[in-house]
């Protein structure tokens, strides 16, 4: 695998507190651009966030951890039920355990964007069955420093109804918010990225999170794991927490 070693957005999220519409922006254009590929070739990503964008040396966006997403649906009505993802971005559809489409990642996307503008998920609590509850129901508080059309755009991202929800890529490419964006440009990673992060070298690790750096090789873990395919429901009921937000599987 490439070493991507200009740090994780959370890293430079939580160091900053939140970014510019400017940044946010460049990075949410990227990830669209990423999700939209993704999504042509039947993935669904199923578990957007912060500690799984990379930079890379250059500032761009690099997306990682493909376990929890799903192959095979290629149609847009095509569906999926199970239930998991991390909880500050699960889409309603999913925290009711109901059948769900590719525009589960749509929501994620207005989810992620909110927080890199506020520096919280909209709908975060320390509670988990809260913060379900409010994904359900709550009416998102908007800052007044947040432009009128980016308010727009997370609205859309973030509508509870699926089928309603934005997530055709040439509407959300046209949307006010991006008017600045040369998508042609992005695309063939021509648009300079608005932040580069302080990389001395190929191998440098200042943006890798310590705790990382600390953790022992397992060679011999490796040479005996068992590759054969684990089944959806093995791991029914089991949470892990990270050192920033946990996924639910």
């Amino acid at each position: 695998m490439d070493f991507i070693n200009g740090g994780e957005l959370f890293h430079h999220l939580s160091k900053e507190k939140k970014f510019t519409e400017e940044r946010a922006r460049f990075y949410a254009a990227e990830i669209i651009s990423g999700m939209a590929y993704l999504h042509d070739h039947g993935i669904i990503y199923r578990d957007l966030k912060p500690e799984n964008i990379l930079l890379d040396k250059k500032g761009h966006v690099v997306m990682t951890d493909f376990g929890l997403s799903k192959e095979g649906l290629l149609s847009p009505k095509d569906s999926t039920k199970t239930f998991c993802g991390t909880p500050e971005y699960l889409a309603p559809e999913v925290v009711s355990g109901e059948s769900y489409t590719k525009s589960i990642d749509w929501w994620s996307v207005g989810t992620l964007i909110f927080e890199m503008l506020t520096g919280l998920p909209p709908f975060y609590s320390q509670n988990e069955e809260q913060m379900y509850e409010k994904i359900l129901k709550m009416d998102i508080n908007y800052p007044s420093y947040l432009s009128a059309e980016v308010v727009d755009l997370i609205k859309k991202f973030l509508h509870r109804e699926p089928t309603q929800r934005l997530q055709e890529l040439e509407h959300i490419k046209q949307h006010p918010w991006f008017k600045t964006i040369h998508w042609e440009k992005l695309e063939n990673r021509e648009i300079p990225a608005p932040f580069v992060p302080n990389v001395k070298s190929p191998d440098d690790v200042r943006n890798i999170d310590k705790e990382f750096l600390q953790e022992k090789l397992a060679d011999e873990e490796e040479e005996e794991y068992d590759h054969t395919e684990v089944k959806p429901d093995a791991f029914g009921g089991f949470t892990f927490q990270s050192a920033g937000h946990g996924n639910i599987v």
